[in-house]
């Protein structure tokens, strides 16, 4: 009886840079269309959050014949009064109230900013769904901001999507970080 031997082949150097070389391209081809994906998906959670923060202050509305209050009734309300949401979430008196009117309170945006609801007037120029400026001048409004967006262009992008889905909007930057205001309701709306 014969024993053979067997012999055992690695890899060659060519060989292991042809593999390597295809999975470069490989990842090469995936990773932009992946982080694309993601961004997508945030813009696609923001707009689903302020679709349900809309609801809910329409519903609100409904219910009481007025917008919920803000919490402290001025614009960047604070945590203590849960971002502006605190009416949406328990009674503010009203004897019409039949809240609450949001499951949950908004989480941070994607971007690890925070949502805020106010009530106030405005004064100066807002965007319509075809990116046009219309004048407001101490127009009564119901806004929620959208922040800490890191860059310009995203914050561009979301906006664009939100004056199609949700209505008028305006921007802006503060201390280097971006936001969008959009209007949820507005006088002569």
């Amino acid at each position: 009886m014969k024993v053979t031997e067997i012999k055992r082949k690695g890899f060659t150097l060519t060989e292991l840079l042809v593999v390597i070389a295809i999975i470069g391209i490989i990842i090469a081809v995936v990773l932009p269309n992946a982080f694309k994906a993601m961004e997508r998906a945030k813009v696609i959670r923001v707009i689903a959050d302020l679709r349900a923060i809309k609801a809910a202050g329409y519903a609100y509305y409904i219910d009481t014949g007025d917008w919920p209050k803000a919490g402290q009734d001025s614009y960047d309300p604070g945590t203590g009064d849960n971002y502006g949401f605190l009416y949406f979430m328990k009674t503010d008196g009203n004897p019409y109230w039949n809240g609450p009117y949001l499951e949950k309170l908004p989480s941070s945006t994607p971007w690890g900013g925070y949502y805020r609801y106010w009530k106030s007037r405005i004064t100066g120029s807002v965007r319509d769904a075809n990116g046009n400026l219309i004048p407001v001048n101490n127009v009564k409004c119901a806004v929620i901001t959208v922040g800490g967006f890191p860059t310009q262009e995203i914050r561009d992008i979301v906006d664009q999507k939100v004056r199609s889905d949700i209505g008028y909007s305006y921007v802006g930057e503060e201390g280097g970080k971006y936001y969008i205001s959009v209007i949820i309701w507005m006088e002569g709306m």
